[in-house]
Order: C-alpha cells, then sequence, then structure tokens
C-alpha cells in the first residue's frame, strides 16, 4: 500500500493545476490518469490552440456568463481570475495574445505547450503521476482507499476531476460520475453542450470549409426566433460549427423539433441598405461579369451557389441583373436558412452540461458537503458556460481552490 496526502484522479487541466497546487504547499500528491497520457482533451481545444481563458478578470462580469450557476464560482473565481491564469503561464515562459476582442491564446497556437507547462509545474511541485491506471473502486473510510489492478493506494484527501463525457476518445467517459456517485453524491443528468449543428440541406456540403466572421445565427423553433448570437461559424461537411453554433446550443433545448437555423451575413447593414449597395454597386460595374461582381458581397464558396440558387447567369453582365432576382440574392446574404435535422452528441461536444450536483459541494473550498476531504474540480460538476476560455478557466479556478484546500486539510492533519 502506498499513502499519500491528495491523490486527484484525472489528468485533464484540472486535475493538473489541482494536482501541481497541492505539490505546492507541501502535500504529497499522487495523479491517476487512466489514459497513457495527460492531457488529451487540453490538445484538442480550441483546434489545437488552446484558448486558456478571456479578458474578463472582474469576477462578477466572469461569473455572470453561467447563468444562476455562475454563483457557485464566486470564490474560486475571486482567488484565481483570468489575470492570475495569465501570470501563471507567463511566468512559467508561456507567451500569450489576446485575440479577437477578449479570447487568450498561447502565442505559438499551440496547445502541447500549455500541456508542457503544466506537466513541469506539477513535476516540480513534486507529484507522483501514474499513467494508464484503472481505478476498480474507491472506499471512504478513515480517509480514502482507491483499488488499483496492482496496487493499493491510501489517502488523506481526494480530489475527483476526471472531466465529463465529451469528446470519449480522449478519456473523458464519465468515471467520475459513478466515483462520485459510490461516495454518495447526485448526478445532475449530463448531456452533451456546445455542440456542432447537423442540417437537413444536401447543399450544405458544397460550402464545407467555408468561414464566416460576425455573422449572427439564429434558431426559430416552430416557426418563432428563440435565440440568436454574433460570432463566427464555420460549415462542415453535414451542418455548421464554431463558436456562434456552440452558443446557441446553450441558449435552447437542443432535442426540440421543427428546428431552423437562419444566418444574416450583414446583422449591422438593414436588408434594403443592402439591397441599395448591391444595386448601385451593379450599375457602377455594368459590363463585369455578375460573378466578379458580386464577389465583393459573398464569400468565394457561397457565391456560385448563390447565383446558382437564385436563378441568374454567373457570366451574364452584371448590369442586366433585374430586380426580382437581386431580392434573391440579398436574401440570401440576409436570410440563408437550413432546417435543422439534430445536434452532435458528445463525440463531438466542447464540454458537457450536467454532473455532480452543486448543491452538495461547498464552493468556498470545493470540498464535498457529504463526505469529508472529498474535492471535486472541472467539468466533473454541474457547471458550463459559452466558448471563449470560460470552461478552462473554470478548471484553473477550481482546480486551485481543491488543490489548496485539499493540501491545506490534509498537512494539517
Amino acid at each position: 500500500m502506498h499513502k499519500y496526502d491528495v491523490v486527484v484522479i484525472g489528468g485533464g487541466p484540472a486535475g493538473l493545476m489541482a494536482a501541481g497546487t497541492a505539490g505546492e504547499k507541501g502535500a504529497k500528491v499522487l495523479v491517476i490518469e487512466k489514459m497513457c497520457s495527460l492531457g488529451r482533451k487540453l490538445l484538442i481545444s480550441g483546434s489545437g490552440r488552446c484558448n486558456i481563458t478571456n479578458t474578463i478578470d472582474k469576477t462578477s462580469e466572469f461569473v455572470s456568463h453561467f447563468g444562476r450557476k455562475g454563483r457557485f464560482l464566486y470564490q474560486a473565481i475571486n482567488s484565481f481570475n483570468t489575470s492570475s491564469t495569465v501570470q501563471f503561464f507567463n511566468s512559467r515562459g508561456l507567451a500569450t495574445v489576446v485575440d479577437k476582442d477578449i479570447k487568450v491564446f498561447p502565442a505559438s497556437d499551440m496547445a502541447l505547450e500549455v500541456l508542457s507547462v503544466l506537466t513541469r509545474y506539477v513535476k516540480e511541485s513534486g507529484v507522483d503521476i501514474r499513467q494508464g491506471a484503472i481505478i476498480k473502486s474507491i472506499q471512504a473510510e478513515d480517509g480514502f482507499t482507491i483499488s488499483l489492478p496492482n496496487d493499493t493506494i491510501n489517502s488523506k484527501a481526494l480530489i475527483i476531476a476526471t472531466g465529463g463525457m465529451s469528446y470519449p476518445k480522449t478519456g473523458s467517459t464519465g468515471d467520475g460520475y459513478k466515483y462520485a456517485q459510490v461516495l454518495g453524491h447526485t448526478i445532475v443528468k449530463p448531456s452533451p453542450a456546445l455542440v456542432p449543428v447537423i442540417v437537413k440541406d444536401p447543399w450544405v456540403k458544397e460550402l464545407q470549409g467555408l468561414s464566416i466572421r460576425n455573422a449572427e445565427l439564429s434558431i426559430y423553433i416552430d416557426g418563432k426566433k428563440s435565440a440568436s448570437d454574433i460570432q463566427d461559424a464555420v460549415f462542415t461537411e453535414n451542418g455548421l460549427s464554431g463558436p456562434a453554433v456552440y452558443n446557441l446550443t446553450r441558449m435552447i433545448d437542443i432535442t426540440a423539433k421543427d428546428m431552423t437555423l437562419v444566418i444574416d451575413m450583414y446583422p449591422n447593414t438593414e436588408y434594403h441598405e443592402l439591397d441599395i449597395q448591391i444595386a448601385q454597386y451593379v450599375q457602377e460595374n455594368a459590363r463585369k461579369t455578375l460573378k466578379n461582381t458580386l464577389d465583393k458581397f459573398f464569400p468565394p464558396k457561397l457565391l456560385m451557389l448563390a447565383i446558382k440558387m437564385s436563378g441568374a447567369d454567373p457570366e451574364m453582365r452584371a448590369g442586366s441583373l433585374n430586380k426580382a432576382t437581386r431580392k434573391k440574392l440579398v436574401n440570401i446574404l440576409k436570410n440563408l436558412s437550413f432546417k435543422i435535422e439534430r445536434f452532435a452528441g458528445f463525440e463531438r461536444a466542447v464540454v458537457t452540461s450536467g454532473g455532480v450536483s452543486l448543491k452538495e459541494i461547498d464552493g468556498k473550498t470545493m470540498m464535498s458537503k457529504i463526505v469529508k476531504n472529498l474535492y471535486f474540480a472541472g467539468e466533473v460538476m454541474d457547471i458550463d458556460g459559452p466558448t471563449g476560455g470560460f470552461n478552462l478557466q473554470v478548471s484553473w479556478s477550481t482546480g486551485r481552490l481543491a488543490g489548496t484546500s485539499a493540501a491545506l486539510k490534509a498537512v494539517q492533519s
């Protein structure tokens, strides 16, 4: 039997931050990771760029993005906010940049460098790591007894930071929920959050790879506008992905029927204003071909499809464009519509909604209200936010708080 002050289950962002912090505070710490390598999901976050946090360092403003559950995060964010995260990584040699308003990325755009900082941090804090270790059972009696296939671990404190169920290939398969339930906790039903949308319209495949910036995406349910967001999006083989789509999924019931996705490429320009702009530009370039004129208004991949949908000839003179066809083109720019087939599942979800009930966790320490010296950190809890570095910041902050709290308790005892 091996004995530790603190055992952390999960070698992702929350787990590594918790382990490094606990070790830094003087605790003897072990990280147990079932996969053969650490931080697998972190490596694919932000398409490999890793949006580590954002620039919202005022606690009240940051937690407001999590709705009513945001109050639970107040202590964690207040003690380790977005500025703290940037300082943490900068002081360990990782340069960062602010990209597109508030998002903070490593200057290299490489998630691997973020993981390298974290792994170096835990090792410098004297943390032991066991990778490829499958937990057979956990018992809470006079501390915690964790059974592995070839060993038994005893610890004074236990931190569960296993993540949720999103991207299960990275190891996030809901193990933490099982451990928490065995120890007496309630699990709010997990569901995929921040997911791509899959549409019925087969012609969407012609737009695959097209990125649209600052477009307004709206979802209509039974013909009524239910939610909208202005951000970036990208067309996939069978639908759309990206920040705008992800954030919309937090605002609606993704199991609803009869849903339509509508894209406004020019949200800051009224329909009639855009119509006038196109009409004037067409007349000014009357002798040019239609396809070489409208490229001022349409992204390349959408241009030819839009002309085809309008019934116009791409080789015709722009000056021959009639009013009815022009309005069809304007309508495509302002109301490009898709019938939603469904939203993707856990296999493509950025995060998991649901998890260990917040009612059973002390937000001031991240300790269980049910089991003494049991702590939680990160996505395993019933808390999820929008895109833009919010969810990773929660991992850093709750991991930091859980690690500090667990170490102090364990060392004191």
